[in-house]
């Protein structure tokens, strides 16, 4: 195998390879991308995988020997970022592959290509045209649940259309977000990722807003300009969110700046510890944060936002996770927001594009301790 390509088009497609194999890899063959050079075409096909995803990635450039081979992808990535020239050769013979440019050369044993796994041909019957893909679906990550323990439904986002739009939605247990906008094409979609193939998925697709999806024999293909990426979807059933949607009863309601409460959460928050709580109370025109770290002597803080308070909250407020509220003010930092309240606490944000759903937490034992004070003074 022999080909000449130009640097600055091979660095962004090692740097993909690199992003969908990750830091663990079952064996030497998976750390590799596998390079096929074909003659006729004058094209590279690329392939990186990792567990649940692949991706195929064909560059067309200068083949003058047809071959495959594979190298370590991290490495192949470091040496482009090295290289100061554009002109890069890749070739192999019958015990060695060489990478070249004009200063510099490097020679790496050949490693055995038929270890590699070969990728599925899926052909799909329908392709549908999904805008704003990357945009929609990084709005939902965050609420996907983590670690082991966890039903394995809370750790994926569901894509759908559905009624003219297109929404991502994810639910790790205490808290749900969905995100939408009006479909390119209203065709039925239902599909069911998990998150991390999702992270993944999304970063190979940075910068590439627009994609087309594909489903073919329990497999995803998200097809984008010279690049596939196939993503194994999850064996088991979606939740119902729609329900906890529709059953969602309002006792408070007031509507703010999404921006001026993002910034606020991020200031109080200076320094603060994992568990941290925040505390919020209805007042005057205004709806005030108090901030409480998990420590176990308590930093504490507060702060207030001009709000629109249409049902003011109970007089001691509901008490949400510091981390998770900070998170989904993030989602309507750009927007003004309707943020509504049930009779316990739980919390509904909503834009004209998401919507997000936080449960309430006890209140910290620093503020119980205090208000028993206050009761024998």
């Amino acid at each position: 195998m022999r080909f000449i390509a130009n640097r600055s088009e091979l660095l962004p497609i090692l740097r993909r390879c690199s992003l969908t194999i990750g830091r663990r890899f079952e064996s030497r063959e998976m750390s590799c991308v596998l390079m096929e050079a074909d003659a006729k075409t004058n094209t590279v096909m690329f392939t990186a995988r990792s567990k649940g995803c692949v991706l195929q990635i064909r560059h067309g450039c200068r083949v003058e020997q047809e071959g495959k081979a594979l190298l370590f992808a991290a490495v192949f990535q470091r040496m482009l970022e090295l290289f100061s020239d554009e002109a890069t050769t890749v070739a192999t013979d019958d015990r060695r592959i060489e990478v070249r440019n004009a200063k510099s050369a490097y020679e790496f044993a050949l490693m055995d290509v038929s270890k590699y796994p070969k990728a599925d041909q899926s052909a799909p019957e329908q392709l549908l045209d999904c805008e704003n893909f990357s945009e929609i679906s990084t709005k939902v990550l965050f609420s996907a649940a983590r670690g082991e323990g966890t039903r394995p439904q809370l750790k994926c986002v569901r894509l759908q259309v559905h009624d003219g739009r297109f929404s991502a939605s994810s639910c790790d247990g205490y808290r749900m977000t969905v995100a939408s906008e009006t479909a390119a094409q209203d065709a039925p979609l239902d599909v069911l990722i998990e998150a991390d193939v999702m992270k993944t998925l999304l970063a190979v697709f940075r910068g590439i807003p627009h994609c087309k999806i594909g489903i073919d024999d329990g497999q995803a293909l998200f097809i984008g300009p010279g690049l596939v990426f196939t993503a194994t979807l999850a064996s088991y059933g979606a939740l119902n969110l729609d329900t906890l949607l529709s059953s969602f009863q309002t006792k408070s309601a007031l509507q703010l700046d999404g921006a001026a409460l993002s910034a606020e959460l991020r200031r109080i928050g200076i320094g603060h510890s994992a568990g941290a709580s925040v505390i919020l109370q209805t007042a005057g025109g205004v709806l005030r944060l108090s901030y409480i770290s998990a420590d176990k002597q308590p930093l504490t803080s507060v702060s207030e936002v001009p709000a629109e308070i249409d049902t003011p909250l109970p007089k001691e407020g509901f008490c949400y996770n510091y981390t998770y509220l900070r998170e989904a003010a993030a989602l309507i930092q750009c927007s003004t927001a309707q943020i509504c309240f049930d009779s316990k606490g739980t919390m509904q944000l909503c834009t004209e594009h998401e919507t997000h759903i936080l449960m309430p937490k006890r209140m910290p034992q620093v503020n119980a301790t205090t208000k028993k004070k206050k009761k024998a003074a």
